[in-house]
């Protein structure tokens, strides 16, 4: 099973029990800048540059990798008026990752063959992990609505540690929500939405996209 590591960008609180049997792996939140435990099933802090607050959730399972929230640019769509219940299910509850090949975006409208999960006590959102985020969708027009955080899977993780680089020279103070300048080189991860950098000897995982350091080891 891959890990998954939770951060909601709303501060939550999720009693384990409520959680499928399965569960095996850890939540992590956004407050601190390294991890206080590595054990598995701990609960522990991540990386944060421009935190705005979440807090640590609890033990989940599933097949994916990594939600992380919780800093400057995480979060698309927040004013949507989704209730907070709705992010933490779909957060909550892992479901299998899609790549779709348009460039995604809040009002992105999902193709009729893409299954769209429902969302327990919610007739009007269910959800999708896409893109290498985990997306909010209206059920009746299908539109992505909101996006709590980005997903990061195992697999990519293990690929920019895996594969070193040279590294670069950054100014400033490098956390998660750094945004790289467009003069530094990226490497792109194969069969993935991210990039990645090396500062100094820890391993940075950028959004292609937004150029935005997502995870930094």
């Amino acid at each position: 099973m891959k890990k998954i590591l939770m951060a909601s960008v709303a501060a939550i609180s999720l009693a384990a029990a409520s959680l499928p049997a399965m569960a095996q792996d850890r939540v992590v939140g956004v407050e601190s800048a390294a991890e206080q435990d590595a054990e598995e099933g701990a609960l522990v802090g991540g990386a944060s540059g421009g935190a705005v607050g979440a807090s640590v959730g609890a033990v989940v399972g599933g097949p994916i990798g990594a939600i992380i929230g919780g800093f400057a640019g995480a979060t698309l769509g927040a004013g949507a008026g989704v209730q907070a219940s709705s992010v933490e299910y779909a957060m909550a509850q892992p479901v299998e990752p899609i790549y779709l090949s348009d460039s995604v975006d809040v009002g992105f409208v999902v193709p009729s063959d893409v299954t769209i999960y429902p969302i327990e006590g919610d007739d009007s959102y269910g959800y999708v992990y896409a893109n290498d985020r985990v997306w909010i969708v209206d059920l009746e027009s299908r539109a992505f609505v909101q996006s709590p955080g980005y997903l990061v899977p195992q697999t990519s993780a293990d690929y920019v540690t895996s594969n070193p680089i040279d590294p670069v020279e950054l100014e400033g103070d490098v956390t998660v929500g750094y945004v790289v300048p467009e003069s530094v080189e990226l490497v792109r991860v194969p069969d993935s939405s991210y990039s990645y950098v090396y500062v100094g000897d820890r391993p940075a995982l950028v959004d292609t996209q937004t150029r935005v350091i997502v995870q930094l080891n």
